[in-house]
């Protein structure tokens, strides 16, 4: 079964879905990179992480997501040369998206944007899969994020 998915900023002046939403058509997945946690602490939203600097990241194909209001609130920054693009709405300092390159079609959304309205996250896409970059997570790397899992990477 799938289904759209709403996400909105959390103020609600940005909003957008993800349509064909479902476990099997996106990627759910825990990221600690460094660059995660610099963005969530330049946006002033350490919230967003949990305890040990996780972001929880649903990756989408970018032809299913589409903003439905508040475009011109989306802006973006790249936090060092070889870091993602990251979009975030500037009324409320909510990200967004994460892009990577043209050539790497895909959209990572934290999956907070959609746990403001129902259906949440979890019952839509399931539960994160697995986590990467562990090496950057705060205190002892969890067990299983320190290796390259092209699966979570490219599923």
């Amino acid at each position: 079964m799938s289904t759209t998915a709403e996400f909105r900023c959390r103020c609600g002046e940005v909003r957008g879905t993800v349509t064909n939403a479902s476990p099997r058509t996106v990627n759910r997945v825990g990221c600690y990179c460094d660059d995660c946690q610099a963005f969530a602490h330049w946006l002033g939203r350490a919230d967003l992480l949990d305890p040990q600097g996780r972001s929880d990241i649903v990756q989408v194909a970018p032809a299913t997501f589409t903003f439905v209001q508040g475009q011109d609130r989306v802006k973006g920054v790249r936090l060092s040369p070889k870091g993602l693009y990251r979009w975030y709405a500037s009324c409320c300092n909510t990200p967004v998206g994460n892009t990577l390159s043209p050539s790497i079609p895909f959209v990572g959304i934290h999956a907070s944007a959609f746990d403001q309205d129902a259906p949440r996250a979890d019952t839509v896409f399931g539960p994160p899969t697995g986590a990467i970059q562990g090496k950057h997570a705060i205190g002892e790397a969890p067990p299983g994020t320190t290796k390259i899992r092209p699966s979570l990477l490219l599923g």
